[in-house]
């Protein structure tokens, strides 16, 4: 018995990795928050209605949607940072 898993052993070791047929991705799903823009020193911030705030990556310059209730759909990047895909009136 021995002999079969040191056989085993050896003629694994010679494979190269091959990616399994059903590929797990660890990419986030977006999430659609709502919220209010503001903007300060560094960028733009995402003030939610129950406090948290988030800072958003990405997010261009949007002087209409300042100081307005918006949506925003991103990734999150850290627990306080969004990757922006998209942001709009809410």
């Amino acid at each position: 018995m021995l002999k079969d898993f040191r056989h085993a052993f050896f003629l694994r070791r010679g494979r190269p990795q091959r990616p399994s047929s059903r590929a797990v991705t660890m990419a986030a799903a977006p999430l659609r928050l709502h919220g209010r823009l503001r903007r300060n020193a560094r960028g733009f911030l995402l003030e939610m209605d129950d406090g948290h705030v988030w800072r958003l990556r990405g997010a261009q310059d949007f002087p209409p949607l300042l100081d307005t209730a918006v949506i925003v759909e991103a990734r999150k990047a850290s627990s306080i940072l969004l990757d922006v895909l998209w942001m709009g009136p809410a």
